[in-house]
């Protein structure tokens, strides 16, 4: 016996009370569903939704000026003053409706009129030619479907004017020659300047000298403990300007690793944040221990999903199911080793602080993370921070941090969107660079986007990088045409001029290493044995020699004090400068010493200062700092071979003279040929 299926009467429902299945099954609607309803349903769809609202009232702005000025001026127009070959066309009555939805003969000229009214006359830019000439054609290419469309011309056939207006030839002169203008000899220059991650080093180290960084991660430390008097000695000024600084860390770092521009990311809500508490608190409080993590803390993340990210649109109009689910969704991990572009740290460090500090409550999905906060220190929940603070915010920072800039270039919001995108596709470290295919997911750009948006970012950085001779006087030359980056230069052989150069700086850092003594014991003072004589015109002297208790070694930098222990602290530099004399050295009538007594200089200068040649302190008194850095490179070489012909005197042959002469016959050829035999 077979079931009978039980009937039910199908109810009709409207779409927007189906579900979405039913929807899409094409559910029955009800009420008024003519065409001409449908049609008025398409306009309004199109007015809504094709162009973002801020572009549409902008559009609107241009073409109700444009057409509130044509017919101003052609009612008062009179051409008896002045005639022209367009005397006309002017007269004619319909010359004041041009600029209306249906063009006109005259619409072309009216736009170029008012083109040249705006930019000539009134003496305004590009950008506001580009904006009113753009509203005006897509307003005529939205009029009548296909009409106004295209080149505009005449159709002799139909008799009448078809295409786009502001596609005609006298408007694009006009166009042309406002950008000439614009261009023209004695314009400023403007230019973005990039913001490189050693701008980003600078600015941190400026904000810790402003707030040294126990004093926000303290904060936030003792406000995580659950330490509810944190705050009590917080003046209004040290709060406000510690929120300024963490926020601006917050907001610097996510762009520029997220290369993000300010209008898309000073929208950013909570609600596009994914944070999981238990797997990013470990890692955090280290942070703020200034401990280091380990390799699992690396790996703790958070995600962040950009909704106001340039293209996303365009990159839905395919369809959802076409769109990559996971785009515009990026993970921060942390990056310990680049502190100032550590987007983890200050991103947590600033929902801590604004949460705890000025909310006292966590954040609801739809509060904003980067709002608005007035001058007295005061946030605003419900409005996030425009883009002229965040703008005065980057000029504060790159000039306290004394970042030079260029005639007509500046910092702005989008130097963070080129900074990131070309240190990790060109300047960071060797094998931690990302590929094209890398970039262009990051940057959230098309496919058909790698010959102009691409190539703009980052080629053409690179390609000014390969093109740039302004250091062709460097000794050391980077030949960047060579490769990417000149990176063949890590695979080069050496060559005999790059081996002399190494074998300068390893000779002067061994004579740093022997000046660091392998025993703390105090050094005894011990008087050289007679028989020593100097030049007549030097100053009489008693010269010491230092050897050790463990046996003799030449010690070349420590200081020894009235103690006889050996003093490793900072020295400051003598007030005329350092510098060792040459030798021969110039006698007080101008004349130059015999070269035979070359080395008894060498061992006066070792022991005592000479301030008549230049000498105010004795090298065996030099501090290990003055032959560091750029003193390296000039006394480093000088100042070991002075060492090995004293030392060899004072220690090997206890300032025998007789003794030294007889081993040392080169004595008298001068101390060149002295330092070859000691050798």
């Amino acid at each position: 016996m077979g079931r009978t299926k039980k009937t039910s009467a199908k109810v009709l429902v409207h779409p927007s009370e189906a579900s979405p299945k039913k929807r899409r099954k094409g559910a029955q609607p009800t009420g008024n569903t003519t065409l001409p309803v449908i049609d008025k349903i398409k306009e309004r769809a199109k007015q809504q939704h094709k162009h973002a609202s801020s572009t549409r009232k902008n559009y609107s702005s241009y073409v109700d000026c444009g057409q509130k000025w044509l017919k101003v001026h052609a009612s008062t127009t009179s051409c008896e003053d002045e005639e022209t070959h367009d005397s006309d066309a002017y007269e004619d009555p319909t010359f004041r409706d041009a600029l209306e939805e249906i063009p006109n003969q005259h619409s072309d000229k009216a736009l170029a009129l008012f083109l040249s009214y705006k930019c000539f006359h009134e003496n305004n830019g590009q950008s506001t030619c580009d904006g009113i000439h753009a509203a005006f054609k897509k307003y005529w290419e939205e009029a009548a479907g296909d009409t106004y469309r295209g080149k505009w011309h005449f159709n002799e056939v139909r008799k009448c004017w078809e295409g786009n207006p502001a596609c005609s030839a006298e408007v694009q002169d006009v166009i042309k020659s406002v950008r000439h203008k614009a261009n023209s000899e004695g314009a400023d220059r403007t230019h973005s300047v990039v913001m490189l991650k050693g701008f980003m080093d600078r600015i941190l180290t400026w904000i810790h000298k402003r707030h040294p960084r126990e004093t926000y991660t303290g904060l936030v430390r003792m406000l995580l403990e659950g330490d509810k008097l944190a705050t009590d000695n917080l003046t209004l000024e040290l709060r406000t300007s510690i929120t300024c600084v963490v926020m601006y860390q917050a907001f610097s770092t996510t762009a520029w690793n997220l290369w993000t521009r300010c209008f898309e990311l000073i929208k950013l809500k909570r609600k596009d944040l994914t944070i999981d508490p238990s797997e990013v608190g470990v890692a955090f409080r280290k942070y703020l221990c200034n401990e280091t993590p380990s390799i699992k803390d690396l790996h703790a993340h958070f995600e962040v999903f950009l909704s106001n990210r340039k293209g996303w649109q365009r990159k839905v109009d395919k369809g959802l199911k076409e769109a990559d689910p996971h785009s515009n969704r990026y993970k921060i991990y942390p990056q310990p080793d680049i502190p100032g572009c550590d987007c983890f740290f200050w991103m947590l460090l600033w929902l801590a602080l604004l949460e705890r500090v000025h909310y006292n409550s966590e954040l609801e999905p739809d509060d904003f993370v980067f709002p608005a906060i007035s001058s007295n220190g005061i946030v605003h929940r419900g409005e996030h921070i425009s883009h002229d603070a965040m703008q005065a915010w980057i000029d504060e920072a790159t000039t306290g941090a004394g970042i030079s800039q260029g005639v007509g270039d500046s910092f702005t919001t989008h130097t963070y969107h080129c900074g990131g995108a070309q240190w990790r596709w060109m300047f960071a470290p060797v094998g931690e660079r990302w590929t094209l295919a890398r970039v262009r997911w990051w940057g959230s750009w098309a496919e058909n986007e790698n010959r102009d948006t691409l190539i703009r970012y980052l080629l053409d950085e690179l390609s000014t990088y390969k093109n740039d001779h302004s250091d062709a006087l460097c000794p050391t030359q980077n030949e960047a045409d060579g490769s990417l980056l000149g990176e063949h230069q890590l695979v080069k052989p050496a060559c005999l001029q790059d081996l002399q150069l190494m074998q300068q700086f390893i000779t002067a850092d061994v004579a740093d290493l022997n000046g660091q003594p392998s025993s703390t014991e105090p050094l005894v003072q011990r008087p050289l044995c007679a028989g020593t004589s100097f030049p007549r015109e030097s100053p009489t002297f008693v010269p010491q020699q230092t050897v050790p208790a463990s046996g003799p070694s030449r010690t070349l930098n420590p200081t020894t004090n009235s103690a006889g222990t050996m003093n490793f602290g900072s020295r400051p530099l003598p007030e005329k400068g350092l510098d060792i004399p040459n030798l021969p050295v110039r006698c007080a009538d101008g004349s130059y010493a015999p070269k035979k007594d070359s080395w008894k200089y060498i061992v006066q200068h070792w022991t005592e200062a000479d301030p008549g040649r230049g000498l105010h302190v004795a090298l065996r008194d030099w501090p290990a700092e003055w032959l560091r850095g750029k003193n390296k490179a000039i006394f480093g070489s000088k100042y070991h071979q002075r060492a090995l012909i004293a030392l060899e005197f004072l220690e090997q042959y206890q300032g025998n003279e007789s003794v030294f002469l007889a081993a040392y016959p080169e004595c008298t050829e001068g101390h060149t040929a002295l330092l070859a035999a000691v050798k």
